[in-house]
């Protein structure tokens, strides 16, 4: 049987109270993450596109055998007893922490560890920092002090950066406690920040519809750009908030290019008062049939989210955090599509359902979003998802020697 750290605790305090400190230390966190500004839009392979930005990997996959350098990214998470979330909440249930770094050359795994932990708390939305950053932090702070030539770039984290109610989420608190990057990884929308679901998901086949509306109008030169250098293609972010409803304004400044027309023909059915909703069962709004369209582009769609939620009043951070993190993160989908869901489905261009990518720190929001895309054979990103297959199996094998 693994040893395990941590004890459970009883909370000589009330749940408010308690909240009322973490909301403080949140705040402490939020003024403390580094955000990189965006790089300049490149225009060197399509020109300048009043839609989208191509965002160039730093490696392609089809070029790490020209590579001499490893490239390490890592991934965290924690697995929990599988006998169901109202037994895992129990304060006596051991879960384990994992942590692996892989080589983004070769998609392997060239460290791991673990370390098995009693909760000390259930689960309580908002507040999962509190109950899983002390074994992570350690676990992290242990590779970096006994192999520091492992160092990852970045280190992604199965849970939110700044997409968070506070802008604090569990990778905020890893990047700052150990002065890393980190990204964060949502695999549901858990703060909509003035968002519905249904909202920011016709906002996005809006934006996926006219995209294909507007590589579709390319010259043969123009696709062959794409294809040769296949990133990944992030909506741009306007000066002005997005409108919540289907419309992708197009700036009366942003420069005229071949794609301008196309654009606007794709956007003249929305700006006229219809919505994506009037539409949905649309061949042209079938976001599979577009992605599979869109696939040979890029390795993933990107479109970035603002908070639109009015904070003027209940904000924790003041007005000037509050504009710091004025964009939350992005919504990522068309990537992944190598390995199969399961066995009797074969891998499609790239993941229909969005994950959500935000800065934890150190990090711009274009390079948080292009790594993780870079580094996604499936839905979810090589070093979280390899985290938890990990996590999942070391949970089995104690429960096997339990029973």
């Amino acid at each position: 049987m693994s040893n395990f750290s941590g004890k459970s605790k009883n909370q000589s305090f009330s749940s408010e109270v308690r909240k009322e400190i973490w909301n403080v230390e949140q705040a402490v966190v939020a003024s403390l993450v580094q955000l990189e500004p965006d790089p300049p839009i490149d225009t060197s392979i399509i020109g300048e596109s009043p839609l989208f930005q191509l965002i160039r990997n730093d490696h392609r996959r089809d070029q790490f055998s020209f590579s001499s350098q490893p490239e390490y990214y890592g991934g965290v998470d924690v697995s929990f007893p599988t006998r169901g979330d109202q037994e895992a909440n129990n304060q006596q249930q051991p879960s384990v922490a994992v942590y692996v770094i892989i080589d983004k050359r070769t998609m392997k795994t060239v460290y791991q560890d673990h370390e098995f932990f009693y909760l000390e708390m259930p689960y309580i939305p908002t507040y999962l920092a509190f109950r899983e950053i002390q074994p992570l932090q350690r676990l992290v702070h242990r590779q970096v002090h006994d192999r520091p030539e492992l160092t990852p770039h970045a280190i992604l984290v199965d849970g939110n950066g700044i997409w968070h109610p506070r802008n604090a989420g569990i990778a905020c608190f890893l990047g700052t406690r150990l002065n890393l990057p980190t990204i964060g990884i949502g695999k549901s929308l858990l703060y909509e920040g003035g968002w519905t679901r249904i909202k920011l998901a016709e906002e996005m086949d809006t934006f996926v519809n006219a995209l294909e509306h507007c590589i579709r109008g390319y010259p043969p030169y123009l696709k062959e750009q794409l294809q040769r250098n296949r990133g990944l293609i992030m909506k741009r972010i306007d000066t002005n908030p997005p409108s919540i409803g289907c419309q992708d304004s197009i700036n009366s400044h942003d420069t005229a290019t071949p794609d301008m027309a196309v654009v606007q023909r794709g956007h003249s059915m929305i700006s006229k008062g219809k919505t994506v909703a009037n539409h949905c069962d649309a061949d042209v709004l079938d976001r599979q049939r577009a992605l599979q369209e869109l696939a040979p582009y890029c390795n993933g769609i990107a479109m970035p989210v603002r908070n639109i939620e009015d904070n003027s009043d209940s904000s924790q951070n003041g007005s000037v955090e509050a504009r710091r993190f004025q964009v939350l993160g992005a919504a990522l989908i068309g990537h992944g599509g190598r390995v199969a869901s399961s066995a009797n489905r074969p891998p499609i261009s790239g993941s229909t359902q969005p994950i959500f990518v935000s800065v934890g720190h150190q990090l711009s929001l274009s390079k948080a979003v292009q790594i993780t895309a870079s580094l996604c054979l499936a839905r979810i990103p090589e070093p979280v998802r390899q985290a938890d297959l990990r996590g999942r199996e070391l949970m089995r094998q104690m429960q096997q020697q339990q029973n």
